[in-house]
């Protein structure tokens, strides 16, 4: 009698300690569960909270880093596509440069520039232009470029060298290049002149898609600001100033239509830098790049 009783309480101890075990462990999977769901929310809302231009600037080092080659068209492509969206508001952009009043002080320059970051792979900026002031036409060597508006409306002609230039081989454009270097090197500077197809010409807005150019389709343009006061965000890889293997630092030129020879190709000649064409400068005040 005694011995069953023992048995039974032996038996309801067992179950007793198997059933609060049991509960145990569930609430421990279940406190696992949501602090699961808590961090899971919380990366969540991390990604979601990364500022646009923040999540351009890594996503267009990995672009433009040589380590990433094969990459380059699915990533320019993405890129692109991520500045689409991007405002002036995502930049910190001062809404006094939008102002006409500002452009009317004496001795404002007709064009603001704004660094917003620079390393031997990219550069990106922001330019604001006065009411009606026309950037010169001007070329991108050997570049990729990427322009947003963010403000204001501007009105952008593009050009591509004709008839289209294919991409040399490498032995091709190290005997270029050598020649170029050697004649750079006499100081002798013979100044371009060539022909070139119109590949855009178009206005553009803030809520224009973002417009692009590459070392052979538009790479010379001019771009003109209507009737406020325009701003637009660019990405050009690499930066001018950066060295061309075998010819030197990269130098923007610029050019006027020296003759129209039907209605889409033109004759560029090479000039001196407008003197109409000269810049200030002002911080930039968008979100810190890490």
């Amino acid at each position: 009698m005694t011995f069953v009783v023992k048995g039974a309480l032996l038996s309801c101890r067992r179950l007793f300690f198997a059933f609060f075990t049991r509960r145990k462990f569930l609430c421990i999977g279940t406190v696992k569960i949501h602090m699961d769901n808590k961090y899971e929310s919380r990366s969540s809302m991390e990604i979601v909270n990364v500022p646009p231009i923040l999540s351009i600037y890594r996503h267009a080092l990995r672009t433009f880093d040589g380590n990433f080659k094969s990459e380059f068209t699915t990533n320019l492509s993405k890129l692109k596509t991520m500045m689409d969206s991007l405002r002036a508001e995502d930049l910190g952009f001062d809404k006094s440069l939008s102002d006409t009043s500002t452009w009317n002080k004496p001795n404002k320059a007709p064009c603001t520039y704004i660094e917003v970051f620079q390393n031997n792979q990219m550069n990106m900026s922001i330019f604001v232009l006065k009411p009606g002031f026309k950037m010169p036409l001007h070329d991108h060597p050997h570049m990729h470029g990427l322009l947003k508006v963010i403000a204001g409306a501007v009105k952008i002609r593009s050009f591509s060298e004709y008839p289209l230039k294919e991409a040399v081989s490498e032995i091709d454009f190290a005997a270029r290049a050598k020649h170029e270097a050697a004649r750079l090197a006499q100081g002798i500077h013979k100044r371009r002149r060539l022909f070139a197809k119109i590949s855009n010409d178009s206005v553009c807005r803030a809520n224009s898609q973002t417009c692009t150019l590459t070392p052979t389709i538009s790479n010379y343009h001019e771009i003109e600001a209507l009737e406020v006061p325009a701003a637009f965000f660019d990405i050009l890889s690499p930066p001018y100033d950066t060295l061309i293997e075998g010819i030197g630092p990269r130098r923007c030129r610029y050019y006027y239509v020296a003759n129209e020879v039907s209605t889409n190709v033109v004759e560029l000649q090479e000039t001196d830098v407008p003197k109409c064409f000269y810049c200030d400068q002002a911080p930039y005040l968008g979100p810190i790049l890490t």
